[in-house]
């Protein structure tokens, strides 16, 4: 039986498969049942201990604003300071976009001085995720990779994320009854872009929550380098009380926990890809998300500040109660190795 919280992301995902972006998941509005039992979370989880796992040191600020540089200095100007990374997304259309769009974004975000940290379809829509297991499209991710690189300059690390929330349904390589052709067609692109350069960082990015456990899709400790997980605070779908809605992400199976100690487990720095909230009020929601990032110490973590797919923008003034929370919880000007 399907897992009730993923229940509604039919909708949105017939809206998000045609774009670039990552949004919401939808999900059913949580029964008093767990709501009672993420009060006891609550109570539970207070000074719990965790193991610090490999990312330990200062976690790098990410953000996703869309493709427009002008919107990242925007935020930085917001924020007060500037960011570690820009999130960029490439193209899944069809093959030439999926090709196309990464020469658009090398040339977009050339002069910013932040690095890029991708997300790159496994693959577009219409091919065939057996295929890339088979090695069909090496060659497609081998040129991918050289672009980049030649439009990488220096030595630093490239991170790269691909065939994320494989555990949902909503994209081409979903992974549920084909995880083996998922895990070889991880590894295919893996080793194509290794073939090109040693900088690469890969990351592994399960949709928080689900029914199936992510770990069947692992595709190995050689391939990955990064355990990340997508996660936002959707307020149709979880609790209003944002204290709630956290504990709830954190205990809810395949939640927070479950990510860093399966990361831990192999000694796998954690980042958190994708995060964001949608409401004014949802302040306490992210100061928990900074003790917890204080704790844990995921190698990064990548705010979704753009109202595309899922409506988060903090710094447009909408949501000014939680943006400045995630000022004074972010706002410091300190440089990340990440």
């Amino acid at each position: 039986m399907p897992d009730p919280l993923l229940v509604g992301a039919i909708t949105d995902a017939r809206q998000r498969k045609l774009g670039h972006g990552d949004g919401s998941r939808p999900e059913t509005r949580m029964s008093l049942g767990k709501i009672g039992f993420a009060v006891a979370i609550l109570a539970g989880t207070a000074g719990v201990a965790l193991h610090v796992p490999a990312g330990e040191g200062e976690t790098a600020l990410v953000v996703h604003v869309g493709n427009d540089p002008a919107d990242l200095r925007q935020f930085e100007q917001w924020l007060g300071c500037p960011v570690d990374g820009v999130a960029v997304h490439t193209g899944q259309a069809d093959w030439a976009d999926w090709s196309g769009s990464v020469g658009f974004q090398l040339n977009r975000w050339r002069g910013t001085g932040r690095r890029l940290y991708w997300t790159i379809p496994l693959i577009p829509l219409g091919a065939s995720l057996a295929e890339a297991g088979r090695g069909r499209y090496a060659g497609r991710y081998a040129r991918a990779a050289r672009e980049i690189v030649a439009g990488t300059p220096g030595e630093a690390i490239i991170p790269i994320r691909t065939g994320w929330e494989f555990n949902a349904d909503y994209w081409p390589w979903a992974s549920r009854g084909r995880e083996q052709d998922y895990i070889a067609a991880f590894r295919r692109f893996v080793d194509a872009f290794r073939t090109v350069s040693p900088r690469f960082r890969f990351e592994w990015v399960p949709n928080i929550g689900g029914s199936d456990d992510p770990a069947a899709s692992y595709p190995g400790d050689a391939f990955v380098d990064v355990i990340g997980i997508d996660a936002y605070y959707d307020t149709r779908w979880l609790p209003a009380d944002p204290r709630l809605a956290w504990a709830y992400n954190v205990e809810r199976p395949y939640g927070f926990r479950w990510l860093e100690q399966f990361a831990d487990a192999r000694g796998k720095p954690t980042a958190y890809a994708e995060w964001g909230v949608m409401s004014a009020g949802a302040g306490a929601y992210v100061q928990s998300a900074a003790n917890w990032f204080d704790h844990t110490r995921p190698l990064y973590q990548g705010y979704w500040n753009t109202d595309s797919t899922f409506p988060g923008k903090l710094s447009g003034g909408a949501l000014e109660s939680a943006g400045a929370a995630f000022r004074a919880a972010f706002g410091s000007c300190r440089e990340a190795r990440a």
